[in-house]
């Protein structure tokens, strides 16, 4: 009868990296219960008897019974609400698998172990299914205890076979997997340990991030294992070859990485939110132009309404950006979504489908205030863009995210993007002195406008040209 179940981490399938602790609880286990996913992997299977015959004492009775695993789903083609019910309901299927087994044992066998890759901290679903096994025996009035042994992680290995910390000084770790690394990934999170990554998701990360560095591993501790380290935009291909040829000759690829800020590069601070997310958004549009959320492959429009004579005229520092800075600036944009901190927009011209302009809205000072911040590219700029804009992302800001005030500015002498601004509905509230610092050290006046949830935001209040300007609406800085 079951007195007691024992998961214990076995490292990565090397004998010599398995603790005495855990070596110890081996030769204490009656029945190892593995999971049969129906398919081929004999070195696999080699290595976890390797392990049993290495350290088990030879006059020592147990016995491996493999359990099919029950059925788990498409889980890339799930969302986030989906992923986690599916991921629950193969639990509990697998819960009733092994307590079909466990009742079924021997009454000499009272011992039941799980054998865990690496480290049992790392796979959680080991420990909620005996969790789980638990309480079913204790709602039948079955006590039966359970302990968890640690065991070398695959993390660990990787950091020992590239000779280097998991993190630097003073800095944050995030462990994550291949299924949310994109989306959240953030340059303040520190150091960045990729587990469970079957698609190499870094590649995701190449052109918002290309001066990471990937040091990546694959059969850590065994004697078939790889080692690939450098820049990301440098190494990614390789790393793709590599694992390919790999998972030809195995069938199958166990890797884990870490993704890390070059030595050079700041670490930003990790600020906090500023409130709860902004609401999704789908497209926003009038007909004429359409707005959509800012991701990563729209940096060439940050570049491009950037780095332009007039832009550069109206912004603080005249510094220009870079590819790589916009890369980063669109990549993150749904990090800061996601913290409630901006929500910026891509403008697109619906008739060509070109990328138009920038426009966004961050949570500043009191609760329900929005600071507005727009700019247009060169090529579309006189056409009424930048008005069509802001009232699409204002109708949106009132509606959907809650906001009560959108305040906007612009230097004095910046009249196009005054214009756009009333035609919007926007009203102008004062002029601040010397507000707004200009690229040469001196500093303009600031004109400052509202709308609020209440306004009206159809006619201005002052004549206006029936045209926009060709001058560029200030760009958000």
């Amino acid at each position: 009868m079951i007195e007691r179940i024992r998961v214990i981490g076995i490292g990565m399938g090397n004998p010599e990296h398995v603790t005495g602790e855990a070596a110890r609880a081996l030769a204490t286990v009656d029945v190892f219960l593995v999971a049969d996913k129906g398919e081929v992997k004999s070195d696999l299977v080699a290595a976890r008897q390797a392990v049993c015959d290495a350290l088990i004492p030879a006059d020592h009775v147990y016995r491996v019974v493999e359990v099919p695993d029950p059925r788990r789903g498409p889980d890339a083609e799930r969302d986030a609400t989906a992923y986690d019910r599916g991921v629950r309901d193969w639990h509990a299927a697998r819960v009733d698998a092994y307590a079909e087994v466990i009742d079924g044992l021997a009454v000499a066998e009272t011992t039941v172990g799980f054998l865990v890759w690496g480290d049992p901290a790392f796979y959680d679903s080991t420990i909620r299914v005996v969790d789980a096994l638990v309480e079913r025996y204790a709602a039948s009035g079955v006590a039966v205890e359970n302990d968890v042994i640690a065991g070398i992680s695959a993390p660990q290995l990787l950091a020992a076979r590239h000779r280097i910390p998991l993190n630097r000084i003073g800095a944050p770790i995030h462990i994550t997997t291949g299924r949310r690394l994109v989306e959240e990934y953030d340059a303040a999170l520190g150091d960045v340990v990729v587990m469970l990554d079957g698609h190499l998701a870094c590649a995701g990360l190449v052109e918002a991030y290309p001066q990471l560095e990937l040091f990546w591993g694959a059969f850590l501790g065994s004697p078939d294992e790889l080692l690939v380290r450098g820049r990301l935009v440098d190494v990614v291909e390789e790393v793709r070859l590599v694992r390919a040829e790999a998972r030809e000759r195995h069938g199958w690829v166990m890797d884990t990485y870490l993704l890390r800020q070059p030595t050079d590069a700041p670490v930003p601070p990790r600020v906090g939110p500023s409130g709860a997310p902004f609401p999704a958004a789908g497209t926003l549009s009038d007909g004429v132009i359409e707005v959509r959320p800012l991701g990563p492959g729209d940096w060439e429009v940050v570049r491009d309404e950037h780095n332009n004579e007039e832009s550069l005229r109206w912004g603080f520092d005249g510094e220009s950006l870079t590819d790589d800075d916009a890369r980063r600036i669109a990549a993150g944009a749904a990090v800061e979504w996601r913290r409630g901190r901006a929500a910026r927009f891509v403008v697109v011209d619906a008739e060509t489908r070109r990328g138009a302009g920038i426009i966004g809205v961050m949570r500043m000072g009191p609760p329900g205030i929005g600071l507005v911040g727009y700019g247009v590219v060169p090529h579309f700029r006189g056409r009424g863009f930048t008005t069509r804009a802001l009232r699409l992302v204002s109708d949106w800001a009132f509606r959907e995210a809650g906001l009560a005030r959108l305040e906007l500015g612009h230097k004095v002498e910046n009249v196009a993007s005054g214009k756009a601004a009333t035609k919007a509905g926007f009203r102008v509230e004062g002029r601040l002195a010397r507000r707004l610092p200009n690229p040469d050290g001196t500093r303009s006046d600031e004109i400052y406008y509202s709308l609020t949830s209440e306004s009206e935001p159809t006619q201005p209040t002052e004549p206006t040209e029936p045209t926009e300007p060709t001058e560029p609406a200030e760009p958000s800085r």
